[in-house]
Order: structure tokens, then C-alpha cells, then sequence
């Protein structure tokens, strides 16, 4: 009897302790979340300005930015600090490059700012975990460690610094699955909480101005049922946040749409998972297919492929490119999976299952 009840007591211990442990790691990514949830609200309402270095340990740059919400419209002025001169000043989502050439960079107002894809993270409990780590110093401020760990493979993980007064980012580090650094942007200094006026917004360089349009970021807008080709496989969480399309479709008077590759093509497809970003380019090309292209720059992957089209879609070949910080066997699988839109939602995943490919 005696022996009955002692292993009665233990199995309810360890019910108990185990529950103890469950609630302790759900209360502990509970605030961790929370922090994540500061960041992205400091990101628009702080008023900074700082000098922010960013790299992959063999090239860095260095970028001034100062930014401001003044009279409820968001404010933002980037400066160039290496490389060729150059402004990026946004009013609302009125974005305007100062270049001092005849032809300004193309780019998109997206992707003016490196620190855009923490501004507006999204749902990611279901792709990533997050604990606390230790309080350090980055730029003169103390700062929360946040870890961020994918729960596949299909993705980095991040090293966030967030400042502890404001919730802002000063540093963050792209981790791969061996922990090493792919990438990191550290202010080198900030001064938060400033006073800042219009004035602090205006150009300084004289040269070649630029007006770019705004992306469409909210993924209920970004549609894609005019487009004729379309992934068949992307990683679990990642959504289309824009959709940048050259071509237009062509509509008969007594029909439907007709879609041919030049009404649709070339397009670009941004996706996102909160954290992570790519795009996916689809080309027309004339020329006979050209060799493939799997190649890395430090956190920065490039995948192109060729895909021949079916004889009722018109002739020649498709060019499709993936550019991202993601792993390379992902942005593989990414790419060969796009077929003609009908298609794609059932496209195979026999041709994604290849083994992996050495990166050049």
C-alpha cells in the first residue's frame, strides 16, 4: 500500500512539474513576443536619428537615417554613406532618390531601407520560437537580446538587440543553422526620442530626381488571379505582400481574358513570412535557354532557372529568378515549382527533391 501511494505522489510531482515547465516556456515566448511586438511599433513611432552600419564581414556599408512621424505622416531621409552619393527622402509613402547621375538606381521604395523587414512583421509563431537572452550594450544603449530560431529548414534565424526604453532595433545578426553570422546592421551610434522638424527631411544633394511608386505591402490586395505563372511550392508561412506587373492583360469585348506570356510577363512576386523576405522574377526571353545560376553573396542568394512554355502559351522560354536570404536548396525548390498558374497549386514536388547543390 505504502509503495502504491509514494508512486501515486510521484506521478502527480511530475504531472505538476511538467505543467510547471509548459507554462514557464509559454509565459517566457509570451514575452518575447511581446518585445517583438515594441519593435515593430517603435520602428513608426520613434522619432531617431543614427548612423547604421551594415555587412557580411568581407564588405560593410555605412548609412545615415534619420526618421520622424511629424503631424501623423511618416517621415524618412536615408543617406548613403558609401559607394556611389546618394538620398532616399520619404513623405508618407511618397519616396523620392536623389542620385547624382543621369540615371538613378533601380530600386524599389521597399527595399530603400535595410531595416524595412522588421517594420511590420506579421504572424510568425508557427515559423519561429523566441526566448529572451542577456541585457548588453549596442551604440551607447543598454539592450534586450531577442533569439529567433526557425522551426524549419527553410529559413535563417536572427539575433535581435532591441533598445530598452523604446523597443527600437539597434542590431541584428542573420544566423545560419551552423550559428554563424550571415549578416548583421548595428547602429554605430543613435540618439532617440528627438525633436525633429520637416526641414530635417528635405534633399541635401543637387542631382537627378526620381519619384518611386509605393509598393502595395498588404497581402489582400497584392492579387494574383491575372497572372499566368506562379509558384507550386513556397515554404509554410510565406505570403505575397506585392505583386509588380509590367505586362497588361488584354480583354475582348465578348470574352474572357486572354492571357498571353507578353500580357502578363515580365512580373515580380514579393513574398514574406514576417521575418524572412524574397522575390520571384518571371521574364519572357528570346534567346535559347542561357545556363543556370545558383550563386551566394554573403546572406544574399540569387537562383535563376529556365522553363520552356507549353505550345498554347506562345513561344520561347521563361526566365525565372529568385533573389533572397534563405537557403539555397529552398529558393531552388522555389524556382522549379513554377508552372502555368492552373497548374501550380498541383504541381509535383518530385522535382524539388533532388539533392542538394553545391553554391558557387
Amino acid at each position: 500500500m505504502r509503495a502504491g501511494r509514494l508512486l501515486l505522489t510521484l506521478s502527480g510531482s511530475l504531472l505538476v512539474l511538467n505543467f510547471s515547465v509548459l507554462t514557464l516556456s509559454a509565459q517566457a515566448e509570451e514575452k518575447a513576443l511581446s518585445w517583438l511586438e515594441r519593435m515593430t511599433q517603435a520602428f513608426q513611432q520613434q522619432n531617431y536619428r543614427g548612423v547604421l552600419m551594415y555587412g557580411d564581414g568581407q564588405e560593410w556599408n555605412s548609412l545615415a537615417i534619420t526618421h520622424a512621424v511629424l503631424d501623423g505622416v511618416e517621415q524618412e531621409k536615408l543617406q548613403h554613406l558609401t559607394g556611389v552619393p546618394r538620398e532616399i527622402v520619404r513623405h508618407g509613402d511618397e519616396v523620392t532618390c536623389v542620385h547624382p547621375g543621369s540615371h538613378p538606381p533601380h530600386q524599389h521604395s521597399e527595399l530603400s531601407n535595410p531595416l524595412h523587414g522588421f517594420s511590420r512583421v506579421m504572424d510568425v509563431q508557427d515559423q519561429y520560437r523566441f526566448t529572451l537572452g542577456n541585457v548588453e550594450r549596442i551604440a551607447g544603449h543598454f539592450a534586450q537580446r531577442l533569439n529567433i530560431t526557425p522551426t524549419d529548414d527553410h529559413r535563417y534565424g536572427y539575433q535581435l538587440w532591441l533598445d530598452q526604453d523604446t523597443g527600437l532595433l539597434l542590431r541584428s545578426d542573420l544566423i545560419n543553422s551552423q550559428q554563424q553570422v550571415l549578416q548583421r546592421f548595428q547602429f554605430a551610434h543613435i540618439e532617440i526620442g528627438l525633436d525633429l522638424s520637416v526641414a530635417a527631411f528635405e534633399a541635401d544633394r543637387q542631382g537627378h530626381r526620381r519619384t518611386l511608386n509605393p509598393v502595395i505591402s498588404d497581402p489582400h490586395q497584392a492579387g494574383t488571379a491575372d497572372l499566368g505563372w506562379l509558384p507550386g511550392w513556397v515554404p509554410d508561412g510565406f505570403h505575397i505582400t506585392a505583386v509588380i506587373q509590367s505586362g497588361l492583360s488584354q480583354q475582348t469585348a465578348d470574352g474572357p481574358p486572354h492571357h498571353d506570356v507578353s500580357d502578363t510577363l515580365p512580373v515580380r512576386l514579393m513574398y514574406s513570412d514576417g521575418l524572412a523576405a524574397f522575390t520571384l522574377f518571371i521574364d519572357p526571353v528570346d534567346q535559347q535557354q542561357m545556363p543556370e545560376i545558383t550563386r551566394r553573396w554573403g546572406a544574399t542568394a540569387a537562383v535563376v532557372r529556365y522553363r520552356e512554355q507549353p505550345f498554347d502559351r506562345g513561344e520561347g522560354h521563361l526566365r525565372v529568378t529568385v533573389v533572397g536570404e534563405l537557403p539555397i536548396d529552398t529558393m531552388i525548390r522555389i524556382a522549379t515549382s513554377v508552372a502555368p498558374a492552373a497548374l501550380a497549386e498541383h504541381h509535383s514536388d518530385a522535382v524539388n527533391n533532388a539533392p542538394p547543390v553545391a553554391e558557387e
